[in-house]
Order: C-alpha cells, then sequence, then structure tokens
C-alpha cells in the first residue's frame, strides 16, 4: 500500500530539506502558532501570544515557484482548447486540459506558485522569552514554536498509488494564452478523470512548508544538571532566572534552542492540546 504523505514527503524532501509539511495541506501553519510532540504526535497547542511571548515577523519575501515530477518519471501532454486528441477521455474538446501519467509507483506531481516567506525577526528575543517560561514552569520540552513558514496562492499535489496511475484535469478558463505549463495546474484545475491515484488536491492558499524550534535538550540537562529540574506549573517560584541563562540565550541562540526533524509517520488532524 502506497501512502500518500511518504511519496509527498520525499519528494518535497528532495528541494527543501528538514523543513517541515503541514498534512493535510488545508492546515494553514502562521508564525507563533505553537505546536505539542509527544512521542512523535505533534498537535496544535496555541500560540505564542496566548503565552503572552512577543514576536515581531518578517514582510512577506517572495520565494518562487516550485515544481517536482518525479525525476522526469511522469509524463505531461497537454491538450488545447478546441483541440481533439484520442488519449484524452474525459474531457471535451471545448476544454483545455492535461493528461499526467505516472511511471513509477511511488511518484508525485507537486506545484506551487506564488510562493512567499516570512519569518520571526529576532530569535534571541524568543529564545530569551522560552527560556523565561521555562525557568517559571510554563513551557516544556515538548513544545515547539513555529519560526518561520512558506505559503503559496496555488498548489497541485497528485499522488500515485499504484502502477499506470494516471489522470485527466480540465483547466479553467482563466489560465493565460501561450503554450500551456505545469504550473498552470496549480490551482487551476479539476480532476476530470484517473486511475490508480492515493491523493489529488488542487487549490489555493496553503502553507504547505515551516519550521520549528525547542529548546535544545543538550542546555535543558545542563540547566537541570546544574538547578535541579523545573516542577511544571510551578517552576523556581519568585525566583528570578539566572543571568547566566539569558546570556546563552542573547550570545547565540542556537545553544537554546534546536530545530527538529519532522517525525516521519503521517502527522495526524490537527487538533488543540493546548
Amino acid at each position: 500500500m502506497v501512502r500518500a504523505f511518504a511519496v509527498y514527503r520525499d519528494a518535497m524532501r528532495e528541494a527543501w530539506g528538514d523543513w517541515w509539511l503541514a498534512w493535510p495541506l488545508l492546515q494553514q501553519v502562521a508564525v507563533g502558532d505553537v505546536l505539542h510532540d509527544s512521542g512523535g504526535s505533534v498537535r496544535a497547542a496555541g500560540t505564542l501570544a496566548d503565552r503572552r511571548i512577543g514576536y515581531e515577523e518578517t514582510a512577506p519575501e517572495a520565494r518562487g515557484v516550485f515544481v517536482h515530477d518525479a525525476g522526469g518519471g511522469i509524463d505531461v501532454r497537454f491538450k488545447a482548447s478546441g483541440a481533439t486528441d484520442p488519449l484524452f477521455s474525459a474531457l471535451a474538446e471545448a476544454d483545455a486540459g492535461a493528461l499526467v501519467r505516472f511511471a513509477k509507483r511511488r511518484s508525485a506531481l507537486v506545484a506551487y506558485r506564488g510562493m512567499t516567506g516570512s519569518g520571526v525577526t529576532d530569535t534571541r528575543a524568543l529564545a530569551a522569552a522560552l527560556v523565561r517560561r521555562y525557568w517559571q514552569g510554563r513551557w516544556d520540552a515538548g513544545l515547539l514554536a513555529v519560526t518561520e513558514v512558506v505559503r503559496a496562492d496555488a498548489a497541485a499535489v497528485l499522488v500515485a498509488a499504484g502502477t499506470d496511475a494516471a489522470a485527466e484535469l480540465r483547466l479553467a478558463a482563466s489560465v493565460g494564452p501561450g503554450p500551456l505549463q505545469l504550473l498552470d495546474l496549480a490551482g487551476a484545475a479539476q480532476v476530470a478523470g484517473g486511475r490508480h491515484l492515493g491523493f489529488q488536491w488542487i487549490g489555493e492558499a496553503v502553507t504547505p512548508l515551516f519550521r520549528v524550534v525547542r529548546l535544545r535538550g543538550t542546555w535543558l540537562g545542563g540547566v537541570r544538571e546544574e538547578f535541579g529540574p523545573v516542577q511544571p506549573g510551578r517552576g523556581f517560584g519568585d525566583e528570578p532566572v539566572p543571568p547566566v541563562l539569558l546570556e546563552q540565550a542573547g550570545d547565540d541562540p542556537s545553544a537554546v534552542l534546536e530545530s527538529p526533524p519532522q517525525p516521519l509517520a503521517e502527522p495526524e488532524p490537527a487538533g488543540d492540546a493546548s
């Protein structure tokens, strides 16, 4: 059985490396969101603002487009409006469209256009804020803060579920003049017919990629060794945060924060764990 998320994950990681992937694709992720990781099960846990942690976000910056066609293992045949083609069976003569055929069982066509990115402007301030919350017993090792996101105006994601998979797509009339291309499928197509598809999603306004940070495990170990464990909800009472801990956050946020890899298992549906 082909698991759609695993195929999609492998396709995205060829270009995006250790970025986390939003799944399902309708999941909206924003800078400042907080997640809770419990043994690889990650769920929504509110926001930094809920915890009175302030931050500023950079203005959106263009990130271009992204197209993945499984290393050339996908054959795409376009059809112009008014043309006939015996390979198309679900489209009318007046329809413009595309026939996507997958040569491999584990393959995906992914197209994102209108991509923009933004993130937390001051990681030193965020590191210091998380140090304070940890000292107060209001932040623990399982909490993750979203520090960067990539959004897309439109997307098309098709995943094969078996050999000889194919999809026949009808393109919207709003597609501009000129030769059709893969990016025209993103947000502007409808699946008119197909076979052996494991997943299909075409739509607009998605947040496919994001980054998270958590308190570094080695840093937490050092704090516990020197100061003892923090009791959740109670912390160290009225004791001020040791200056050395805040200095660590200010001098080198990477000594306090780390970016963990996304669990390999398919993400569970979002739910509030706060």
